[in-house]
C-alpha cells in the first residue's frame, strides 16, 4: 500500500491529525500522527498518538510499514476494547437479574419451620440407686439399659 492508502485505511477508524516538524541542523524532521476515535471510545490506547522521528530518507524507506502497524495494533486494540465492553455489558445485565431475583425472594415471606418438640424419654427406677450412693451408699449406679429379653442388666457388673 502506499503512504495514502494506509492513512486512508486509518481514518477510516479514526480522525487524523498529522504534525510535520523539521530540524534543519539535523536534517531529520518529525512526523506526529493524533488520532481522534470517531466512537465514544473509553480505550485510552486508541488516543495514542504515533511520534516519529527520522530522516526523510528513512521515512521513505519504512514510514508505510510504521503507519500500517500502527493500524493493525490500534485496530487490534478497538475490538479488544469492543470485546471487553460487550462482556462488561452481559456481566451488567447478568448481575442486575441476580439482583433482581434475590429481591423477589426477600419480599416473598418464608414458610415458618415446622417445630417439634423431642420425644421426652421415661426415666427408669434407678434414681433410687443414684440416691442411694449420693448418701453415701456403695451401690453402684445402674444403667436405665434393658436387654432384648427385657431384663435390666448392669453395664459395670
Amino acid at each position: 500500500m502506499t503512504m495514502f492508502e494506509e492513512l486512508f485505511a486509518l481514518a477510516t477508524s479514526a480522525t487524523l491529525t498529522m504534525v510535520l516538524s523539521a530540524d534543519e541542523k539535523t536534517g531529520r524532521m518529525t512526523i506526529n500522527v493524533i488520532p481522534k476515535p470517531k466512537k465514544d471510545v473509553d480505550e485510552a490506547a486508541l488516543t495514542k498518538a504515533l511520534s516519529l522521528t527520522a530522516t526523510p530518507a528513512e521515512f521513505d524507506a519504512g514510514f508505510v510499514d510504521v503507519l500500517k502497524g500502527y493500524r493493525e495494533v490500534r485496530q487490534s486494540l478497538a475490538e479488544q476494547a469492543e470485546a471487553t465492553q460487550e462482556v462488561l455489558q452481559a456481566a451488567k445485565v447478568a448481575s442486575a437479574k441476580k439482583a433482581g431475583e434475590a429481591m423477589t425472594k426477600a419480599v416473598r415471606p418464608a414458610p415458618a419451620p415446622a417445630t417439634t418438640k423431642a420425644p421426652v424419654k421415661e426415666q427408669s427406677d434407678t434414681t433410687a440407686d443414684l440416691g442411694d450412693a449420693e448418701e453415701g451408699g456403695n451401690a453402684p449406679p445402674q444403667a436405665a439399659v434393658t436387654a432384648a429379653s427385657g431384663d435390666p442388666y448392669d453395664l459395670f457388673g
